[in-house]
């Protein structure tokens, strides 16, 4: 093995020598610098990437979920009703899925929902 990065090193450096360096012209970097303060850039100003309204919304869904777990796993009973009789020809089959097959379509779900934000997102971004 050893020696097969030898010649390898030997090969590269052969070939390094053999083409030698290129070196630019004089102007190279007035030339540059000309077309870099031609270029009209425009700063854009600071924009988080999740806005403020969305922070307030993932606040909310937290407290929801943090109250609804609370209520659902605590010894407090609420009375509410909301029995409401479904007619027999609206009765849908009952599909029993393992968690792991649950977790696999969430993800899934999430995924491709995300994907049209996403390339919004870069398209805005970037100007296409």
């Amino acid at each position: 093995m050893e020696k097969q990065f030898n010649r390898e090193d030997k090969l590269m450096k052969k070939l390094l020598n053999e083409a030698g360096t290129e070196s630019p012209s004089a102007d190279f970097k007035s030339r540059i610098m000309m077309v870099v303060e031609n270029r009209n850039a425009t700063v854009k100003p600071y924009q988080p990437l999740i806005p403020k309204f969305m922070w307030y919304v993932v606040v909310t869904c937290l407290i929801c979920s943090v109250a609804g777990l609370y209520v659902m796993y605590a010894d407090i009973s609420l009375s509410w009703s909301f029995d409401f009789k479904v007619p027999r020809y609206m009765d849908m089959p009952r599909i029993d899925l393992s968690r792991t097959m649950q977790y696999a379509i969430a993800f899934i779900a999430l995924f491709f929902l995300e994907i049209p934000f996403l390339k919004r997102f870069v398209d805005r971004q970037y100007g296409l």
